[in-house]
């Protein structure tokens, strides 16, 4: 599954991520505001956390805080969440919070978006 997010680290995050995109090659910003600029990057996934799919469909609920050569952390933020048995749920007592996702899941992260075959999307 592919993952559509944009970055939006914090003072405290934007070093290590810096770092990462350089060591990595997939960029050369060296401020908050280039990495800020980058854009929606899309990460596939091998698998998906189920928080991680349900927020993925949800406009703005996912922004990437830092990546790093252990992995990437999700900001999920400003989501109603629900848990327990559909007959039974039980709004989550968080709104907003980081859920990490190792390196050893990410197949691929880019930059220029989704490419489909000519006649339509795979």
């Amino acid at each position: 599954m592919t993952i559509r997010a944009h970055f939006k680290p914090d003072t405290d995050d934007v070093l290590s991520t810096i770092a990462w995109l350089n060591e990595s090659g997939l960029s050369t910003a060296d401020t908050w505001q280039k990495v800020y600029d980058i854009g929606v990057v899309e990460i596939q996934l091998h698998a998906v956390p189920p928080t991680l799919a349900y927020l993925s469909q949800v406009e703005d609920a996912l922004s990437i805080s830092r990546i790093t050569k252990h992995g990437v952390v999700f900001y999920l933020t400003d989501v109603a969440l629900t848990s327990g048995p559909p007959d039974r749920h039980v709004p989550s007592d968080r709104q907003d919070g980081f859920l990490f996702v190792p390196m050893s899941n990410i197949i691929c992260i880019n930059t220029f978006g989704s490419v489909y075959p000519r006649g339509g999307a795979a």
